[in-house]
């Protein structure tokens, strides 16, 4: 499988950077977008032709096709793209990923080091990358980034012995601090965002091989969020991940039903809701971004048994479609509804990604095409994240790439050009 940028090896002692480039998110069994991006998996929920889960909670169904809405009135804005470059030198030859961004335009994320098969996580700011470290681990010690607030408070995971699986992490004031897992020693914990208010959601589980389940972490304590009603009872199974939060304390994630397979929730006030599916019941449904109305983006299976984007708000699941490819997957959402995330298109390789997207105003847009100064051997893979400005972070071209495509993995910036 490939992708993005660490999953990590949970179930044991030592993150290795290796599988952090090659395996993004920890299955049940096998998802691919297009053969290609690895997701999360298991057998998604029935939905009825009314667009009716079983449930019976009756999420509606907005299905849109898989070629590009055109809006000739709607001029597409273009981009700027900057290279982030790696933390090991030189960076031209080593990879990098690029996670998250918060309003001031500082990004983080995990690159290479020099120290062979280490990787660790970065904060970027003002044109220069920083190496965050690692609490522990010895020679072969690592760490990744995932999110970043307002404030500049960073959350991600951290070995932090050569004897113990990783841990969630809080950077704040230069100071990497270990979350913890709430277990106590041989268990496990992922933290993925954090809001305005400090408040951090992740992943955690009791030993190395039970279910991770969705925590929200807050004034020093874990609270598990629960699941839909299901418990995966194999071992490195997935209860339920909470992948991000608002700053109104709603949490986005996947979970699992009382039938598999998982589904998209939303998690408010100790209540998850669940979202229901784009009408397909072979796949899992996965909600990865919230903004701070309630809008919630993610994947789910089609009626036509394709893995799509979704965009949910007021209880309307919409299909975002594809750049005319047979999948497609949405990462972030910001305050003006600008969706960002990643689509295959009709020339795209075998057992490859494709292409970063943006959808705004019902359009979803090719970010290859939407950059000024692109080098030719760069493909944009993923757009991973967006502020509120309209900057956008992902990862270029990692495997199976089209001919040409023959640059460095790396985490890329785009800047709006001004209009």
């Amino acid at each position: 499988m490939k992708t993005s940028l660490f999953h990590g090896i949970r179930r044991g002692s030592r993150i290795s950077y290796a599988v952090l480039l090659s395996e993004r998110h920890r299955t049940l069994t096998s998802l691919t977008i297009g053969g290609a991006l690895a997701m999360f998996s298991g057998l998604p929920a029935l939905v009825s032709a009314t667009g009716q889960n079983s449930n019976g909670m009756g999420t509606s169904i907005e299905p849109v096709s898989s070629t590009p809405v055109e809006h000739p009135q709607a001029r597409p804005r273009t981009y700027r793209y900057v290279d982030l470059g790696s933390l090991a030198d030189p960076p031209s030859d080593h990879t990098s990923a690029a996670w998250g961004i918060n309003r001031s335009g500082q990004i983080v994320g995990a690159s290479e080091t020099d120290v062979f098969g280490a990787g660790h996580a970065f904060l970027w700011q003002n044109g220069q990358l920083m190496d965050l470290g690692a609490i522990g681990g010895g020679t072969f010690a690592a760490s990744a980034a995932f999110g970043i607030n307002n404030h500049g408070h960073i959350v991600g995971q951290t070995t932090v012995s050569s004897s113990e699986p990783p841990h969630a992490f809080l950077y704040r004031d230069g100071v990497m601090n270990d979350v913890g897992t709430g277990f106590g020693r041989g268990s496990f914990s992922r933290a993925w965002d954090i809001n305005h208010n400090g408040q951090i959601v992740g992943e955690r589980s009791r030993t190395q091989s039970a279910a991770v389940r969705a925590f929200l972490y807050q004034s020093g304590g874990f609270l598990d969020l629960g699941t839909l009603g299901g418990h995966d009872p194999f071992p490195f199974g997935v209860d339920s991940i909470a992948y991000a939060i608002n700053d109104r304390g709603q949490v986005a994630g996947t979970a699992l039903p009382t039938d598999p397979p998982l589904h998209a929730f939303l998690w408010e006030e100790g209540v998850m809701q669940d979202l229901g599916t784009l009408g397909g019941n072979a796949e899992a449904t996965q909600a990865f971004g919230i903004n701070n109305s309630g809008a919630i983006v993610g994947v789910s299976q089609t009626f036509g048994e394709q893995i799509h984007a979704f965009l949910w708000r007021d209880g309307v699941m919409q299909d975002l479609g594809t750049l005319g490819g047979d999948s497609s997957y949405a990462y972030a959402i910001n305050r003006a509804g600008q969706i960002v995330g990643g689509s295959r298109t009709p020339t795209s390789p075998e057992f490859n990604a494709g292409h970063a997207f943006i959808w705004e105003r019902g359009r979803i847009i090719d970010l290859n095409e939407a950059v000024t100064n692109l080098p030719a051997d760069v493909v944009l893979e993923v757009a991973r994240a967006i502020n509120d400005e309209g900057s956008i972070v992902g990862i270029t071209c990692t495997q199976f790439c089209e001919p040409g495509a023959t640059a460095t993995v790396h985490g890329y910036l785009l800047l709006p050009n001004p209009d």
